[in-house]
């Protein structure tokens, strides 16, 4: 992915975060004369915004109009943004208790914060470790195919490899079904080389009744009929196509990052057992800011690491993350000192077990 990709995607998380962001700063206030009444649904006007439906009172027709809202819809550059950030960095403690006390028009919303750090996030990681198509291998090249059943086989999973890619909505994977498209053509070549001829259905870039999933190679009769056929399958296929399998991974993470929250949530409940203080929506919104500061970090990180010296940045995040973990704790749920530590520790395992977890669905999902 280019920088300008990777742009693109930080501004599509920024504005999908301020899609869910709706409430409306009083920075936001119009200027110059306004209406009578309100321009949306014709409801009399006593201040900047409409009572009724929120739309601003006045309603600018300017480039420069025009240029703010772009700014403050991607960024939102407001006191909103101001006042979180500062407190998602050094007092989460304090950010999280207010939000889940009620004092919330001065914060951003967990959830808001969580879209634009998730893209954010990917955004950067694509960037950095994007696939070259030519580490990507689907089969083997059409050349080394020595026999017309190697060549047949070779060209089912590709016009299959060519429909999955189709059917789903990967980053990228119409630069992909390109190079794929193009090696199975080589192959079609080389079937016709050896005496084979090309089926109907491959002429149509079908894979007729192979499917989606294919087996193949020595173990196929180990786990045919079996319940766990498909995934054995499917790890058997990333096992000869990993670039492949990482992309499909990758992508799938970044599509079902939200599964880090609820994954969460019993977790959390263990740190608070039986508690009638703390409910299962405060820990989601604890959650959701912690795991937002992360993700914020890793960012950070992954910039810093371009720059400057990669183990210096790694090191500072691996120190500052469990200090992180203590102040949001202790600060969320007014802990004392020993208590904050242990269930610091306890909360640091459970995020490896978390990850572990999330990675290994990730596996799973990518593989099938």
């Amino acid at each position: 992915m280019s920088g300008v990709d990777a742009a693109g995607e930080i501004i599509g998380g920024g504005l999908a975060g301020r899609a869910v962001e709706h409430e409306l700063s009083s920075d936001e206030k119009g200027r110059g004369d306004r209406p009578s009444n309100c321009l949306n649904c014709g409801t009399p006007l006593v201040d900047d915004f409409c009572h009724h439906c929120g739309q601003k009172a006045h309603i600018h027709r300017t480039l420069g109009g025009l240029l703010h809202d772009i700014v403050h819809g991607v960024l939102h550059l407001d006191g909103k943004f101001w006042n979180t950030l500062p407190k998602l960095v050094w007092k989460p403690g304090q950010l999280t208790r207010d939000y889940i006390e009620g004092k919330r028009a001065r914060y951003i919303s967990p959830i808001a914060f969580y879209l634009f750090t998730v893209v954010a996030m990917f955004a950067l990681v694509v960037s950095i470790g994007d696939f070259d198509n030519a580490d990507i291998k689907f089969t083997a090249d059409a050349s080394d195919i020595e026999t017309i059943e190697e060549a047949e086989t070779a060209l089912a999973d590709l016009d299959a490899d060519i429909a999955e890619l189709e059917a789903q909505d990967f980053p990228g994977a119409a630069g992909a079904i390109v190079g794929i498209t193009a090696q199975r053509d080589a192959t079609r070549e080389r079937l016709v080389e050896l005496g084979g001829t090309v089926s109907e259905d491959s002429e149509a870039g079908a894979s007729s009744d192979e499917g989606n999933v294919r087996m193949s190679g020595p173990l196929k009769k180990d786990y045919e009929g079996k319940w766990y056929e498909g995934l054995a399958t499917g790890f058997e296929r990333a096992t000869g196509n990993p670039a492949l399998f990482l992309y499909k991974v990758q992508t799938t993470s970044y599509k079902l990052s939200w599964l880090l929250i609820p994954l969460s949530l019993p977790f959390m409940w263990l740190l608070f057992p039986f508690s009638k203080r703390y409910r299962m929506y405060d820990h989601a919104v604890f959650v959701t800011y912690s795991i937002s500061f992360m993700m914020l970090m890793v960012v950070v990180v992954g910039l810093v690491a371009k720059i400057v010296e990669p183990d210096i940045a790694i090191v500072m995040a691996l120190i500052y993350a469990p200090v992180h973990i203590y102040r949001h704790i202790k600060g969320t749920y007014e802990l004392g000192r020993l208590s904050a530590v242990l269930r610091t520790a306890a909360l640091s395992i459970i995020t490896w077990t978390v990850l572990g977890i999330f990675l290994g669905l990730m596996f799973a999902l990518g593989a099938i």
